[in-house]
């Protein structure tokens, strides 16, 4: 089975159905159940991914892990040290760099908790003098900051794709990123334009991304419009879209 849909889809972007199909025109008594059984082996041993809802590139792309940075590391520390229960969503634009021309001369650290947490977490941080911003506040008073990595803490959104780094901690993936940087473009004011293209042209050239998340999240923030605009400024995008 593995020869016929490597033979057939290799480098390609499919649907399930279309590999059942291709494997049943040699072994018409293969159940559809099976077919699909093989496909989610072949994903788990990373040599097909898994781009939407029963859409896959038959070859393998590795997922993105965001990295953060020593004072985002820190701030974690001290909220979940400090707020026993607290859980939290990062995003530290840091780890954006890769995938941009020119280097952003400041980043963010945004810090997404439960709204009737967010005052508590300000307080907390204050209180370890770290600079940080409830985020609705923060574009009046973005010209009088002085970090070159600001804290922000914002509510938590009811649509979050997220990976789960520890009982507390979740990392905001790819997907959440891309949409957030067009949902927040006044926050994220040196990722926009021509960077903006970049970071999506790149991170969908060398990143497994799940559009089908990445379109519901954009929906969902009312952004779809916006990023799929973007999106089809990237190859990728482009070989895929028809199956999603």
């Amino acid at each position: 089975m593995d020869n016929i849909i490597f033979t057939r889809w290799s480098g390609k972007y499919c649907t399930v159905d279309e590999v059942s199909d291709s494997v049943m025109e040699q072994y018409p008594n293969l159940s559809k159940k099976t077919i699909i059984w093989k496909i989610n082996q072949l994903v788990k041993n990373k040599r097909i991914t898994r781009v939407g809802r029963g859409v896959y590139l038959v070859s393998y792309k590795a997922k993105f892990s965001q990295s953060i940075s020593n004072t985002a590391k820190r701030v974690c520390k001290i909220l979940t040290e400090s707020l026993k229960y607290l859980d939290l969503t990062i995003t530290d634009t840091s780890t954006l760099g890769e995938f941009m021309t020119l280097r952003p001369f400041s980043t963010v650290v945004n810090i997404e908790v439960r709204k009737a947490a967010i005052n508590a977490a300000v307080t907390t941080l204050r209180r370890e003098k770290v600079q940080v911003y409830i985020k609705s506040d923060y574009p009046k008073l973005e010209r009088y900051v002085d970090s070159n990595q600001p804290i922000l803490i914002s509510k938590e959104l009811s649509v979050n794709p997220t990976m789960q780094k520890d009982s507390n901690v979740r990392l905001a993936t790819i997907e959440k990123i891309l949409v957030d940087l067009v949902s927040d473009a006044d926050i994220y004011g040196q990722y926009q334009d021509t960077e903006l293209l970049n970071i999506y042209r790149n991170a969908t050239e060398m990143y497994a991304i799940n559009y089908s998340q990445l379109l519901k999240y954009a929906a969902a923030r009312g952004k779809k419009e916006e990023v799929v605009s973007n999106l089809q400024e990237t190859s990728e995008y482009m070989k895929v879209r028809h199956l999603l």
